[in-house]
């Protein structure tokens, strides 16, 4: 019987596929403290509140494949590779050291990642490791300024991505009560970044044409920077509550020019799985 199925599985195009997909979804809004500097604005640092809005998706697939490994095992195999997917937007208004001055920056960052899955511990750890690319823009406004009041930020970039997540030992059978740990770290090798050059005006750009290498590619030398979180989340009656901390730091030194914005938030929301698409053969 064995092989007369094998032989239906090596000349008939038949996959039995599993298309459901377990997708766990967290929104969540942060408040925090925004530490920004740009030396094509201004030498001063600015520091102030920032909120954030924070979308992040989590994909896993799982496949039963007709293979003669499986059948020899008895069992299917399954697809350990994760797609991770943030979207998130952010607004901040800080005041220089000397209260004079103010900065207003806000920013898009968008972030695709696919990740290998490791369980260990009766699945109560996992570990999740890969590369991801993510894009970047935004802006920064120096009420100050006259000629040159703003600057406007964009980058895309590629680097590795990692995740750890652990089930705590407490909560009822049915999850109730249950509390996951979870921390995510991920950090920019190579990518492409727009900036002016030092002295050049946004008007010798756009208005003139006149370039001046400004687009510039960047490695973790000249822009060294990483994002990680931390988040706690708690299965409740019929809700799971997510808190925890962000931190994004992103430096460059481009152009003789340097750039940081650092941000520190609490963060607090929801967390939502479920399983979508259907099962065909």
């Amino acid at each position: 019987m064995n092989r007369f199925l094998y032989i239906i599985c090596l000349f008939v195009p038949l996959t039995l596929s599993a298309q459901e997909k377990h997708v766990t979804s967290t929104k969540m809004f942060g408040v925090g403290y925004n530490s920004v500097q740009d030396t094509y604005l201004s030498p001063e640092h600015y520091g102030g509140p920032e909120v954030r809005y924070l979308s992040h998706t989590v994909r896993e697939r799982a496949e039963a494949t007709c293979d003669s490994i499986s059948m020899q095992e008895g069992k299917t195999r399954k697809n350990r590779w994760t797609r991770l997917i943030i979207n998130e937007g952010y607004f901040s208004y800080g005041k220089s050291r000397s209260k004079n001055g103010a900065t207003i920056s806000g920013a898009y960052h968008f972030q695709y990642g696919v990740l290998r899955k490791w369980s260990f511990l009766a699945n109560r750890l996992t570990l999740r490791s890969g590369a991801q690319a993510e894009f970047l823009g935004g802006f920064i406004y120096n009420t100050r300024n006259g000629n040159n009041p703003a600057q406007a930020r964009a980058l895309i970039d590629i680097g590795p991505v990692a995740m750890a997540e652990y089930a705590l030992k407490c909560g009822n059978a049915d999850g109730k009560g249950r509390i996951t740990v979870a921390y995510e770290a991920s950090c920019p090798l190579l990518g492409l970044t727009f900036s002016p050059n030092y002295g050049q005006s946004y008007y010798e750009i756009f208005n003139e044409g006149n370039y001046d290498r400004n687009i510039v590619p960047t490695t973790i030398v000249s822009m060294p920077s990483l994002r990680q979180q931390l988040t706690f989340t708690f299965c409740l009656s019929r809700i799971n509550l997510s808190v925890g901390y962000l931190g994004d730091y992103r430096q460059l030194q481009v152009n003789n020019l340097k750039q940081h914005i650092y941000s520190s938030m609490l963060m607090i929301g929801m967390t939502h799985s479920f399983y979508a698409g259907r099962r065909r053969l």
